[in-house]
């Protein structure tokens, strides 16, 4: 199968292309960098496992094409399956380039299935690139693409710590040993040889709800904990006994208000060691800052830490570590971060309350905001 990926960053390489070249798949990577096409091109890239079991995987075999002009759309033309993994906030600026190519996949006859597997870290992330495509389509094709083009939800789990170049101008990330990629099986279109790491899931909406608000949720909690602490790695945070007991708190919390609502764990329920064991990997040295990075985006309403937050509240369990994990995210501050800028502007001009109030949704008269601000004051943060 040809098989497309949108995305050069960690989870594209270090997730998705590695395992999908593996498989034995033609993987063509789309990228926005000229001199990312240029090295993909020369060298392939390599994967260093740091983990159960460590090793360095050599990925050759794979192309790389400009997201510009006329070669990725005749891609686009050939490809059985399209994966994104660009980061939420950049699918709009991605969905004309691939909706250009999907019209010109459409006009030159070819009309067997597509699948866009849009893997991002967000829930519905399925029907927001399907939504920005049509919002890019000339009406009267509108059919054709609906009936020929698959639009699914897809999430990583692999922690893909880091991405740099040697010397020699070959890409190398670091990622976990472990790690799977699941995806939405309602609304495929073509074929899909379901080998691991990959897992179809019909009930995915659940799941990736179960992935935010414990996975992530955790990875979340220990980075704002760590970063109040002034720890550089997660793993550091994770030694942290105080820091290490309010993660496993929180993921706890969040389990148990996920039970209460879907009546059992689904996926990530069972592998909270796992993930622990993960996040105290030292040898990932994955860092606060990254981890932490985009806190307007992690403090969202239905996101990792206000989300399960407000669902514990709801089914009476007092949300103890997950409002230390939101009122320490409020604070988090990195010079690289516009998100995290615009955050502590945005505090500074109007005050926490209203940070609250207009990043989360959460209204001053709302439980969870007084739990936020009594939390702060706890950490002398306000007064």
């Amino acid at each position: 199968m040809r098989i497309i990926i949108l995305g050069t960053g960690r989870v594209g390489l270090g997730a998705l292309g590695v395992a999908l070249a593996l498989q034995g798949h033609d993987v063509v990577f789309a990228a926005r960098k000229d001199e990312v096409v240029d090295s993909i091109n020369r060298h392939g890239y390599f994967v260093h496992t740091k983990g159960a079991v460590e090793a360095v995987v050599e990925v050759r075999g794979v192309r790389a094409v400009s997201m510009k002009g006329e070669f990725f759309a005749n891609e686009v033309a050939e490809a059985d399956q399209i994966f994104t993994s660009v980061r939420p906030d950049n699918l709009p600026e991605i969905a004309p380039v691939l909706a250009a190519s999907i019209l010109h996949r459409i006009k030159t006859g070819r009309s067997r299935p597509l699948d866009v597997f849009c893997c991002e870290n967000i829930k519905n992330s399925g029907s927001q690139i399907e939504r920005l495509i049509f919002a890019n389509l000339p009406y009267q094709y509108a059919q054709q693409v609906q009936d020929y083009v698959g639009f699914n939800s897809a999430i990583s789990d692999r922690i893909v710590s880091a991405q740099e170049k040697d010397e020699e101008g070959r890409i190398i990330v670091t990622a976990d040993a472990t790690g799977d990629v699941l995806f939405d099986t309602l609304q495929v279109k073509g074929e899909f040889d379901v080998l691991p790491p990959f897992k179809g899931l019909d009930n995915f909406p659940a799941s990736i709800e179960e992935k935010l608000y414990i996975l992530n949720c955790g990875h979340a909690v220990c980075a704002y904990l760590g970063y109040r602490r002034g720890y550089t790695y997660i793993h550091e945070a994770m030694a942290d006994e105080s820091i290490n007991r309010s993660v496993v708190g929180a993921m706890l919390e969040a389990q148990r208000a996920l039970q209460f609502k879907h009546g059992r764990s689904l996926h990530y329920g069972g592998l909270i060691s796992e993930i622990l064991t993960s996040f105290s990997n030292a040898a990932l040295k994955d860092t606060i800052a990254r981890v932490g990075r985009d806190p307007i985006r992690k403090l969202q309403s239905d996101d990792r830490l206000i989300g399960p937050a407000k669902l514990a509240y709801r089914y009476g369990i007092e949300p103890i570590n997950l409002i230390q994990g939101c009122a320490a995210a409020l604070t988090f501050s990195q010079d690289d971060d516009p998100q995290a800028i615009e955050m502590q502007k945005l505090i500074r001009e109007r005050g926490i309350d209203y940070a609250l109030d207009f990043i989360s949704q959460v209204r001053p008269w709302n439980p969870i905001s007084g739990l936020v601000l009594e939390e702060l004051k706890r950490q002398s943060v306000i007064q």
